[in-house]
């Protein structure tokens, strides 16, 4: 009995105690060993794989290509042999040897890259990952995900990308966690600091992500460090975002690699050491039943427009004598309220203020325009008003500055102004330029000074800028809603753009009818459905509508889209004008099984920029089910023999359009049925920006005729060429080029020519629309205009090649012109022509530049001098920026650490520790074992 109460109070003397927290200085950084993993009841592991095996579980992972990850200026060489279990860990280990790949190329490093494609895949979840890492300068673990159907969306960035963890060996105390998304390409990046003395290889630690719809949170041993909830997707095809979160609503599969070198840590040197490992225990991944739905944050705010001073100047202390300290200005330096200051591309500037003006001291102004800038946001632009910008300077020696005021990266960093730079003098001068707000309205614009590429001072003083005439009123009716690039006239017509992916689209009910519209978010999920308890007196009692699109008079259409319903019912398709008057109006019987139905029409009556599509389902009370709404201007016959496909532009279709670093521009096509390149930067190759396609097939010894019409809103040329494609094998043999004469009058050209090589039956046809060789492509923003492209086979081959016509379309005798003598290709630097890289191919650690379209996206989340990550602005480390197939640099920007808790080192916290505990549960064993053994005792004494 006295052992038994002896038992009872040592229990409860340690339930008493260990209910106090005992606090020590062991810190999660110091103890990081301890498995943390810590999904909570609400997360429930689904997979995992703990490597207790002997061997890799294939069932789980696959063994990258090597030549997949060499994106960012990476020198190693993945093979199947660096990756391998020991000890209960999987092991990806990067070793200095020579590795020689099936194309003959030697790389001095391999490494191991292992991915879960095709095997696992996650849409939301926490991913957990103990892993012990790698260190040493020019070594790069990473541990990322990317979607499984990266086309979904469009390849990197605009698929999106989700970093759990990179390291840089030469910081081997910092962790990054960073998603990657848009177009142009932003970033939203945290950063995790252990303390002093303390590396992330010298013992395992937990990285962990938890990935809800609208938020991702990053943790290392269970800390949360960062969190991103705002991002955005759009597709140059759609009208709109794709509904928030894309893209980051999809399914990702997982990675883990070691990469050796790159732009952003740099490659190894004589102080790195190898081997370099590293060591992951397990990986595991936990999910919900429910997720919470998360809004996207509003970022642009029309009610908090910055408005102009009472002098209506749009800049803020554009005197450089405002000094009040609760205005945010640039760091340490006086009068320099409102403004921002970047340096980039190797620049060294300082910033002095001097007696009412800012003296810009450039010791070196790098090697790109906008090293160094002075700016100034937000600025608020009205589309259709007009603007006067006006400033003094002055300059060390002769020389030129940019000024732009333009947007942001949300923008494309689009230059509204388009005005070329100004040559400063030594002497203070007056400087001033108008232009028309012709884009959007931009609440958020940027006022430059881009003094980059050049040494030397500047000066400058009395920045203003003035709306000196208001935008001109707009009739709506006059607004005339271009087709999307697809030729598509309906906007959202797959339900997965806008607010609820009802963007543009409208679901009316009358008083008689009782109905709920519903679009799912699972990818799976996206049509509209109309749930109807009770379908009304009338067809129109339940509608679905679109307006806003313009039918032209006597134009033939043509309407598809794919319906079904619960039960056989029917439903009326209706097309009809601003007047509310029937254009075309159609019964349709849906049934159970998905159909896609098409419906041919003219509009009889005037054009009319105000129309509007209807679907009819009311007067029954079986739900209908609606997606893939198309509506298309039904083209011209085509001509036969053509070996261009759509060369008379019914959209975009089997055409490629690219705009390459430098190179700016986007494509449509016009209501004119003509494609339209909207150039604002003609780059610094003709290649830079091209309209082509694929697959035409030519004869050896057979010859064709080549013909167009083309026009600009400037005088320039245009270079046409047939190809070899050169994509597989960077092999980009000439069958056929020349340069056509553009004015702004549309003018059809015509050649003929011999194939005089081996036959190819998937030659490259298209056009090249960047600056040309000889320079006599203007730099300013203009249009270029092409329409009813053919290339067709000819009988007489006597004929040698002609050069471009210059009669009006219809005409068929050529102009005498020569077209230049250069071979395709030779004029464009590097070896690989752009495209060398298709899209769909997997992206390594951060970014991506071999699988994004080159040259559209820019880097960052904002151009330099809005302290985003990230900060380069196009022409830096722009993916494209050599051409694709050379070494691109990394676009992050080392140096620029923004996130939750970055402005200092952030600690690990101090947690309680379990000594005590533990020491007391083993008192309690000796003592239960001590009961029960003189209790035995006892028993045989009897």
């Amino acid at each position: 009995m006295n052992f038994r109460k002896l038992l009872i109070f040592s229990i409860a003397v340690i339930l008493f105690s260990s209910s106090f927290p005992f606090k020590s200085n062991v810190s999660a950084a110091e103890n990081p060993s301890t498995d943390t993993s810590s999904a909570s009841k609400d997360w429930e592991l689904i997979w995992s794989d703990e490597f207790n095996g002997d061997d890799i579980n294939m069932g789980n992972w696959s063994y990258d290509v090597p030549t997949n990850g060499r994106y960012n200026g990476e020198i190693q060489s993945y093979t199947e042999n660096n990756a391998f279990v020991k000890d209960g860990s999987l092991i990806l280990e990067a070793r200095k040897e020579d590795i020689t790949e099936a194309d003959g190329k030697t790389y001095n490093y391999s490494s191991a890259k292992l991915i879960s494609k095709g095997k696992q895949k996650w849409t939301y979840g926490k991913v957990e990952v103990k892993a012990k890492m790698p260190s040493g300068q020019g070594i790069w673990p990473a541990i990322w995900m990317m979607p499984e159907d990266e086309p979904f969306y469009g390849t990197w960035p605009v698929s999106g990308e989700i970093d759990i963890m990179e390291l840089l060996g030469h910081e081997p105390d910092t962790i990054h966690g960073t998603i990657h998304f848009g177009k142009p390409h932003q970033q939203r990046q945290g950063h995790y600091y252990l303390p002093d003395g303390q590396s992330f290889a010298d013992d395992y630690h937990i990285y962990s992500i938890e990935w809800e719809p609208g938020e991702i949170r990053w943790y290392v041993d269970g800390h949360l460090y960062h969190t991103a909830n705002d991002w955005f997707n759009k597709s140059d095809s759609n009208a709109d975002d794709y509904t928030y979160p894309a893209p980051f609503d999809q399914d990702f599969f997982l990675i883990m690699n070691i990469s050796v070198g790159g732009g952003w840590p740099g490659n190894p040197d004589e102080t790195t050491v190898f081997p370099q490992q590293m060591a992951v225990d397990y990986v595991k991944v936990f999910q919900k039943d429910e997720y919470p739905e998360r809004e996207k944050p509003i970022s642009e705010d029309n009610d908090d427009v910055r408005a102009p001073l009472e002098d209506g100047n749009y800049v803020y202390n554009g005197g450089f004598d405002i000094n009040d300290p609760e205005v945010e200005g640039i760091e340490g330096i006086e009068y320099s309220d409102y403004w921002i200051f970047s340096k980039d591309g190797g620049a060294n500037a300082t910033l002095v203020p001097n007696d009412g003006a800012m003296d810009v001291k450039i010791e070196s102004g790098g090697n790109v325009e906008h090293g160094v800038q002075l700016l100034q946001a937000p600025i608020h632009l009205i589309k259709g008003a007009k603007y006067k910008a006006s400033f003094r300077a002055k300059a060390e020696n002769e020389r030129p500055v940019k000024v732009k005021i333009g947007a942001d990266g949300d923008r494309s960093w689009k230059d509204y102004a388009g005005q070329d730079p100004f040559t400063l003098t030594t002497s203070w001068e007056d400087y001033s330029f108008e232009f028309t707000m012709n884009d959007e309205t931009d609440v958020k614009a940027r006022y430059e000074f881009n003094m980059g590429l050049t040494d030397g001072d500047i000066s400058l003083d009395d920045v203003r800028l003035e709306k000196i005439e208001d935008a001109p009123p707009v009739d709506p009716s006059k607004i005339v809603r271009d087709p999307l690039p697809t030729g598509n006239y309906i906007y959202n017509g797959t339900f997965d753009q806008g607010t609820e992916r009802m963007g543009f689209w409208e679901f009316r009910t009358d008083e008689s009818a009782d109905a709920t519209s519903y679009i799912g978010s699972a990818v799976n999920e996206r049509r509209f459905e109309a749930w109807i308890t009770n379908g009304g007196n009338n067809k129109n009692s339940v509608q679905l509508a679109q307006n806003g699109f313009s039918l032209e008079n006597e134009k033939p259409y043509q309407l598809t889209f794919e319906a079904s319903a619960e039960a056989e019912r029917d439903i009326q398709v209706a097309i009809t004008n601003s007047k509310s008057e029937i254009i075309h109006e159609e019964i349709v019987n849906l049934t159970p099984e998905t159909k896609e139905y098409t419906l041919d029409f003219t509009n009889d009556a005037a054009t009319d920029n105000r129309s509007e599509l209807q679907f009819n389902i009311g007067g029954n009370q079986n739900d209908v089910y609606i997606d893939n709404v198309f509506m298309k201007r039904l083209p011209l016959e085509q001509v036969e023999g053509n070996l261009v496909k759509n060369g008379i532009f019914d959209g975009l279709a089997n055409w490629r359009a690219e705009a390459y670093n430098p190179g700016k521009a986007t494509f449509a096509v016009n209501e004119d049925g003509q494609a339209k390149a909207a150039i604002t930067d003609i780059g610094s190759a003709d290649w830079n920006i091209q309209l082509f396609q694929h697959g035409i097939n030519v004869e050896q010894d057979a010859t064709y005729e080549v013909s167009f019409d083309a026009k600009s809103t400037v005088d320039r040329p245009l270079r046409v060429q047939l190809q070899h494609n050169g994509e597989e094998d960077n092999n980009w043999t000439g069958y056929f080029d020349q340069v056509a004469d553009l004015t702004d009058t549309l003018q059809t050209f015509t050649y003929t020519f011999t194939m005089s090589e081996p036959t190819d039956a998937s030659a490259k046809f298209g056009f090249a629309l960047g600056i040309d060789a000889d320079g006599l492509t203007p730099a300013e923003i203009q249009d270029v205009f092409i329409d009813n492209v053919v290339i067709k086979i000819v009988e007489d081959n006597s004929n040698p090649e002609n050069p471009p016509g210059t009669d009006e379309p219809g005409t068929d005798e050529p102009g005498t012109d020569e077209p230049g003598t250069d071979e395709p290709g030779t004029d464009e630097p590097g070896t690989d022509e752009p495209g060398t890289d298709e899209p769909g191919t997997d992206e390594p650690g951060t970014d991506e530049p071999g699988t994004d379209e080159p040259g559209t996206d820019e880097p960052g989340t904002d151009e330099p001098g809005t302290d985003e990550p990230g900060t380069d602005e196009p022409g830096t480390d722009e993916p494209g920026t050599n051409e694709p197939g050379t070494n691109e640099p990394n676009t992050k920007d080392p140096e620029v650490k923004q996130g939750e808790n970055s402005g200092e080192k952030q600690r690990l916290p101090d947690t309680a520790t379990n000594t005590f505990n533990l020491l007391a549960l083993g008192l309690l064993v000796f003592m239960f074992g001590s009961v029960l053994v003189i209790k035995a005792r006892r028993k045989k004494s009897f």
